[in-house]
């Protein structure tokens, strides 16, 4: 990688205000969404994330070492779902002036996260209504394979499969919401213009399509469909 500091086009003694100033300036021409390129604007998320940060700059100053943070998959599905609801929120096409935006994903998160316990709740009623089920199905016939108990172990099983994959989505959604603590939108729109709070607000999911650019590969947040079966009851 060419040197952070060039990458930036600014100079190495460069405080905070102008590395940000620079980012922003060079992101609106590289970011994908721009007409950029996913390499270009790879490299300048990274040279930003480095010199942004003062530890980081300071390796990086004394080695020459590129010290990246590190995001597990948790974060990544947090980060993701946090990147959906603020994209819902700038493709609104709605006056944001008076919205307090870290309130309204909050509470989206929230409300997704009651739907997700209760889509469980209703799962493991599903899989004891199936074991009632199990325990009363007889074949007449003797010496052949019980195939209806084999349907009710599929149902079973595609329940319980549901079941832990809202379970992920809840933690990684519980996970969001400790992030949004860390952020707030409410003091800047008192007094922002409708370009200024539109410019934060991408600003704000630039930001996060950094850190999807750092974690290099990130793991999709899980989408699940309650009660979805599988192909097969048998494969």
């Amino acid at each position: 990688m060419r040197d952070l500091y060039q990458i930036l086009g600014i100079r190495r003694a460069a405080v905070r205000d102008e590395i940000q100033k620079a980012y922003r300036r060079k992101a609106k021409s590289s970011h994908p969404d721009a007409g950029g390129s996913v390499e270009a604007f790879g490299e300048l998320s990274t040279a930003y994330a480095v010199l942004a940060d003062p530890d980081r700059r300071s390796r990086y100053d004394r080695t020459g070492e590129i010290d990246l943070p590190r995001f597990n998959n948790l974060d990544a599905s947090a980060v993701e779902i946090i990147a959906h609801k603020l994209g819902l929120i700038i493709h609104a096409e709605q006056d944001v002036t008076s919205m307090d935006i870290a309130a309204l994903i909050e509470q989206a998160v929230r409300d997704d996260i009651e739907q997700r316990k209760a889509g469980i709740s209703s799962l493991e009623r599903a899989i004891a209504r199936t074991a009632r089920l199990r325990d009363r199905v007889r074949r007449k016939a003797k010496g052949e394979d019980n195939m209806l108990a084999k349907v009710l172990d599929w149902h079973e099983s595609t329940a319980r499969s549901n079941i832990q994959k809202n379970e992920e989505s809840v933690r990684s959604m519980e996970r969001a919401l400790e992030i949004l603590r860390d952020y707030s939108f409410a003091d800047e729109f008192a007094t922002a213009t409708v370009d200024n709070v539109s410019g934060a607000l991408n600003d704000a999911l630039k930001a996060l399509d950094e850190l999807a650019v750092m974690l290099n590969s990130v793991q999709p947040g899980p989408e699940v469909i309650l009660g979805e079966p599988s192909p097969s009851a048998f494969g």
